[in-house]
Formats: C-alpha cells, sequence, structure tokens
C-alpha cells in the first residue's frame, strides 16, 4: 500500500531521483569550487535554479535534470521504485531556494557566502544520492503540519 502525499498524489521513481540528486552533486560541487575560486559562474546556478523550478512545479518532463535521470535509470536497468512526489517538489523547491541565493551570491561576488551556499546544497544532495536520505523529505511533514495549523 502507498501512502498518499498531501501536496499531490503524483508519483516519482526514487531511483531516478537518487540518480537526479547525483547530477546536483556534480553541479553543485562545480558551482563550489568556481565559488571558492572567486571566479563564480552564476548562469550555471539560475539553470540549476530554472530546473529546480520545474521539478518543484512537477513538470519534470521538462527538467534536462530529471530528464537525463531519467534515461540514465532507464539505461541501468533498475526496477523503479515509486515513491510520494510531494515531499521530492518540496525538496525541489528547497534546491530552487539555494540556487536562487548562489546565483545571487556570484552576481554580487559574495565569494564565501556563494561558497557555503553551494557546499550545503552539494551536501544535502550527497546525502539523498548516495544514502537515499532526503533531508527536505523528512522537514516536509513538519512544515505541512505547521502551515495545516494555521
Amino acid at each position: 500500500m502507498t501512502e498518499l502525499c498531501p501536496i499531490s498524489g503524483d508519483q516519482v521513481d526514487e531511483r531516478a531521483t537518487r540518480i537526479a540528486a547525483l547530477l546536483v552533486v556534480v553541479l553543485g560541487g562545480l558551482l563550489a569550487w568556481r565559488a571558492g575560486s572567486g571566479q563564480p559562474w552564476p548562469w550555471v546556478a539560475l539553470l540549476l535554479a530554472a530546473d529546480f523550478l520545474l521539478r518543484a512545479l512537477g513538470w519534470r518532463r521538462f527538467s534536462p535534470i530529471a530528464q537525463t535521470a531519467r534515461l540514465l535509470h532507464h539505461l541501468s536497468r533498475l526496477e523503479p521504485r515509486r515513491i510520494n512526489a510531494g515531499p521530492k517538489r518540496f525538496a525541489a523547491s528547497i534546491g530552487f531556494l539555494f540556487s536562487v541565493g548562489i546565483f545571487t551570491t556570484g552576481i554580487l561576488h559574495l565569494r564565501i557566502p556563494g561558497l557555503v551556499l553551494a557546499l550545503i546544497l552539494t551536501f544535502f544532495a550527497a546525502l539523498e544520492s548516495l544514502l537515499g536520505y532526503c533531508v527536505a523529505c523528512k522537514l516536509y511533514p513538519l512544515v505541512h503540519a505547521l502551515r495545516g495549523s494555521k
């Protein structure tokens, strides 16, 4: 029996989601490296923000990261594992906010804050990709409960 999600009854493949997180680790690592070197690539953060926004809105079919992850998952021949999309969409919303922050710090040439944001994003994406632990997904029920109590 699959648990229904308060945001959406939509489901995603957890394995493809973990592959997408690995792609974010690569991009986040690149952003952290560039921010740390004092030569940020804010346009990469802007593209990442756009991709996170597409996934947060549930438009995975337009997301280059989601589509690449889907292709890599298909090539791996692993069986899909369906999970609720709501918490993953919430996590994508948080990723969007971090990416916008990285973009903004890059434009303003704020090296240390950009590096910190990129490292945090990369760390949490690595937790998802390597361990299957989604921190934003764990926070989601709390946020949903707080919003419901208003």
